[in-house]
């Protein structure tokens, strides 16, 4: 998540014009953004706190509501983009080695350059353009997943969805973040957060009714559908997060003040006032005190100078960029290949197992959510990275165990085993192993939570 500049040190002053909005509906909404008769100081040097005071006044309501729910079913877009490969490879028939491992590399390298040029672009153009720029790539490279004609292409169009999910990572917590006031921040991060879970749950609902069977059955759910129609309904959830914003998510109030566009800003707010039911709130108008202040770059997208000026928050960064990447090595890896590792030893419908890790999800979102206020985020954080890392050694030896199973039982010609009770420690291994899977991702939930 981008890191946000406080400005609560300066001081500042903020008045408001006798105007107010009294109009009522979605159109009066929508015409308060470009509504003529704001009465603003277009000459006055206004920063972001004075827009900070006024979305404090504002507080939050049924706007703020609406929004964290469309912006997380962007979240939720970007985990089912991520997760749906796995699916996707689990379906696709028989490749190599380097072929698979190139289709599942193509998102995460993707990812690498969405998020470089994601930040800087949502810093020089706002965050509302970047945040609907990649919803509209994710869904078109789905739908272009679906119709690729080869692997190369297929290679291609999940390396473009990768650069959709990077860039929507880099602006959409701050797209959210800077329309809410301070109090409320935590509370509906968290809720933003958890729209992971809900779009890996159902990327996996989704994979086991179009590419699974029964349960205790081979006979499929939907015996005309395959990959192609899997890839293509996983872009349904950034076209409609992308329809959703484009109507009922404005730019952050706090991004226009920084670029002096103090009008725009205002209209957004009383926007905001508007939708929340304060129909006597007067569109404000944005001053600053007299007093001088040193000028701040905030119109440069290049702003590194906190990671060289501070040596707390250089030391903080690194721990943090390096925690991310084993997590993110650890629960992607995992993730991206689970539901082949089920089929690997043998599950009769791996894709309702997957579904049962997908699942895990929720227990892990509990846990640190009940734990976090009492144990601290940075307790909670040291306790699930190494209880991730002891579960994924165990998943680790268990699958080694089971996959080995079979072979052993058979060499062994004069063992005592029966073939009922080989079978019966085979079954047993392979609920052992799904168990350790899904403990894992728990754990791993819990750490991504302790992060953010």
């Amino acid at each position: 998540m981008p890191l946000l500049d406080d400005h609560a040190d300066d001081d500042t002053e903020v008045s408001t014009s006798a105007t107010t909005s009294d109009g009522h509906g979605d159109d009066d909404e929508r015409s308060l953004l470009n509504e003529g008769n704001v009465d603003i100081n277009d000459g006055a040097d206004c920063n972001a706190t004075d827009v900070d005071t006024e979305v404090e006044s504002i507080g939050c309501g049924f706007f703020h509501h609406r929004m964290v729910i469309i912006l997380g079913l962007g979240n939720a877009a970007d985990a089912v983009e991520i997760l749906a490969m796995n699916y996707i490879l689990a379906d696709y028939g028989t490749i190599t080695s380097w072929e698979s491992s190139c289709l599942t590399a193509a998102v995460f390298a993707g990812m690498l350059v969405g998020g470089l040029v994601g930040g800087v672009m949502a810093d020089a153009y706002g965050r509302r353009p970047i945040v609907l720029l990649n919803l509209g790539i994710n869904a078109v490279s789905a739908l272009l997943s679906a119709l690729s004609p080869s692997l190369n292409w297929l290679i291609l169009f999940r390396c473009l969805a990768g650069i959709g999910v990077g860039g929507i990572v880099s602006c959409l917590f701050a797209l959210c973040v800077e329309h809410l006031p301070t109090s409320a921040r935590a509370r509906y991060i968290t809720i933003l957060c958890s729209f992971w879970m809900v779009g890996s749950i159902a990327t996996a609902a989704m994979a086991w009714v179009m590419l699974g069977n029964v349960v205790g059955t081979h006979t499929r759910i939907l015996p005309w559908a395959n990959w192609r129609h899997f890839a293509a309904c996983a872009g349904l959830p950034a076209l409609t997060s992308f329809l959703l914003t484009y109507c009922y998510v404005p730019e952050s109030p706090r991004f226009l003040a920084s670029q002096h566009q103090y009008a725009e800003a205002a209209s957004v707010l009383a926007r905001i006032a508007h939708v929340n039911g304060q129909r006597e709130y007067a569109t404000p108008c944005l001053t600053q005190s007299d007093k001088n202040h040193p000028q701040r770059r905030q119109d440069d997208p290049y702003r590194m100078q906190w990671f060289v000026a501070s040596s707390r928050l250089r030391k903080v960064a690194l721990c943090l960029i390096v925690t991310s990447f084993a997590l993110s090595f650890g629960s992607y890896g995992i993730s991206t290949w689970i539901t082949k590792l089920f089929v690997s030893i043998g599950l009769l419908n791996p894709y309702a197992n997957a579904f049962l890790y997908a699942g895990a999800n929720l227990p892990g979102n509990l846990l640190s959510y009940l734990v976090v206020d009492a144990w601290g985020p940075s307790v909670l954080l040291k306790i699930a990275l190494v209880g991730a890392a002891a579960t994924a050694l165990l998943f680790s030896f268990q699958l080694i165990d089971t996959d080995s199973t079979p072979l052993r039982s058979t060499a062994s010609s004069a063992s005592s085993i029966t073939p009922t009770t080989t079978q019966g420690h085979h079954d047993s291994s392979r609920a052992v192993v799904v168990l350790l899977a899904c403990v894992f991702n728990a754990i791993t939930t819990a750490a991504w939570n302790a992060v953010r």
